[in-house]
């Protein structure tokens, strides 16, 4: 995925909050790039560049060649510019969490790798346009971008949510970012869902899949039509804790084991939270 106008008027409204300050520290998990329907809106570009100070446009090429996938996903062209361009424009400090080399990375490989202690709590934004999904180990992916957060910082998840067939490896709920928030305290600054405006049909790799290994009876995947939908999250860090993974079970739960008890602390004994301050990044 890549940024699209939504996240100008995302960003925007963040600010309009008072949660980004001036010269913020960025870092995209996945370095993005910029869609056409980000670089055909001037005007809301110039609105938000002024809430930081800033005077007229950056220095963006115009819409770029595109092609759409079977699912109706935009590939993006290799000359699409990179997000970067964007983020230093507002004169934040950019970084990004990838392992291709992009400028301005962190080379981390979100499967295994931890925080580096030099980048851990320095980050007033941490983003993730549709690059988790693609990680098969979401436990240490979004405890990297728990690590990356200042307190005070804000998580901005842009996620697929239903259908992208042969997109990622896994979908999201809002299910799963609650018990997140829940988790780790999290406060929720903003959710929305959107859905595509078209449907399509298995694609023909899974089609020949389940032609070759399907045994069990059922309707024919011809007849099959898939809608793709993302969800958005915003959410903020309010303490300095160590990361504690979401787990589905209600909260204040009677538990025997200490080990769990210990491990999932902020859901078997939320009254120590209450406890804890709750912190916030000098504004700059």
């Amino acid at each position: 995925m890549a940024l699209s106008r939504t996240i100008i008027t995302l960003l925007a409204q963040l600010r309009h909050a008072q949660l980004l300050p001036n010269y913020a520290r960025v870092v995209e998990i996945g370095a993005q790039q910029l869609n056409n329907n980000f670089l055909s809106t001037k005007d809301d570009l110039s609105v938000l560049g002024q809430l930081f100070g800033i005077q007229g446009l950056p220095s963006l090429p115009e819409q770029q060649p595109t092609w759409l996938l079977e699912s109706g996903i935009e590939h993006l062209a290799a000359t699409t510019p990179p997000a970067q361009e964007f983020w230093t424009w507002l004169g934040f400090h950019y970084a990004s969490i990838d392992i291709d080399g992009s400028p301005g990375s962190i080379p981390l490989d979100l499967n295994y790798d931890s925080v580096p202690d030099e980048a851990r709590g320095q980050y007033d934004l941490v983003t993730n346009f549709g690059t988790t999904e693609h990680v098969a180990n979401q436990l240490n992916a979004f405890e990297v971008m728990h690590d990356l957060a200042a307190p005070g910082g804000l998580f901005i998840h842009e996620v697929p949510a239903q259908g992208y067939l042969n997109h990622g490896l896994v979908n999201y709920n809002f299910k799963f970012f609650w018990m997140l928030a829940r988790s780790n305290n999290y406060k929720i600054i903003d959710a929305a869902f959107s859905v595509a405006p078209f449907e399509y049909g298995i694609p023909e790799n899974i089609a020949n899949f389940l032609e070759e290994f399907g045994i069990t009876p059922g309707p024919p995947p011809s007849g099959y039509r898939s809608v793709d939908a993302g969800l958005r999250i915003v959410l903020q860090k309010q303490h300095d804790i160590p990361y504690v993974p979401p787990l589905d079970m209600p909260t204040g739960t009677p538990i025997e084991n200490e080990t769990l008890k210990n491990r999932y602390w902020t859901v078997f004994a939320p009254e120590r939270l209450m406890k804890l301050p709750v912190y916030k990044r000098p504004r700059k």
